[in-house]
């Protein structure tokens, strides 16, 4: 017998951990560059394309609900160690700028698990909706990695992104994020004075 070659049985096994390794380390390394940056601005800002899904207290919740305000759209996963540690983060960040014309956080499970999403929010519950994209159909929105993060205005443009891990409650980030909100309104007031003079 040839002692270089293994057993198939360990031959998958090292090579799912190898993958497993790669894998992880590629979303630990993703998360590292991106801790020093805060979010890029879309090339152009499209329309953020519409969809209903099945939130994890079972009804459904329309991207189209928060038209009129701001969302901050979190792809995550039970699965994904930068998606856990941000989650306290984004609930900070979401009830020092909700209200009536504030900041919405939604975060958007990536993949089937109900029960699981249950479970985490149960023993980390959050104030924001968190809706479960169950057979991954919101492809569209190029998530290349978890977590990913979108800022889209009240019009539903899709302004920023931020692929990897963030301070969301940060000072620097909610300054950043308010600036952006700021910025908004003084384009939407010159606007309607433009229109009505």
């Amino acid at each position: 017998m040839n002692p270089l070659r293994l057993p198939i049985h360990l031959v998958c096994k090292y090579r799912v951990k190898a993958v497993w390794t790669v894998f992880t380390s590629m979303i630990f390394i993703s998360s590292l560059a991106a801790a020093n940056q805060l979010m890029h601005k879309m090339p152009n800002d499209s329309v953020a394309a519409n969809f209903t899904l099945m939130s994890a207290h079972g009804n459904d919740i329309s991207l189209s609900d928060y038209r009129g305000k701001f969302v901050l759209l979190n792809f995550w996963a039970t699965w994904c160690p930068p998606c856990i540690k941000e989650m306290p983060a984004l609930n900070v960040l979401h009830n020092k700028l909700k209200g009536r014309n504030g900041l919405h956080v939604v975060a958007v499970h990536a993949g089937p698990a109900l029960a699981t999403v249950k479970k985490f929010l149960k023993d980390n519950p959050v104030d924001f909706d968190v809706v479960i994209d169950k057979n991954m159909s919101l492809s569209s929105w190029e998530v290349s990695g978890l977590p990913t993060t979108f800022l889209i205005n009240p019009d539903g443009e899709v302004i920023y992104k931020a692929t990897g891990e963030r301070e969301w409650d940060s000072d620097e980030m909610i300054n950043f994020i308010k600036s952006v909100m700021k910025e908004y309104e003084r384009l939407a007031v010159t606007e309607q004075f433009v229109v009505n003079s």
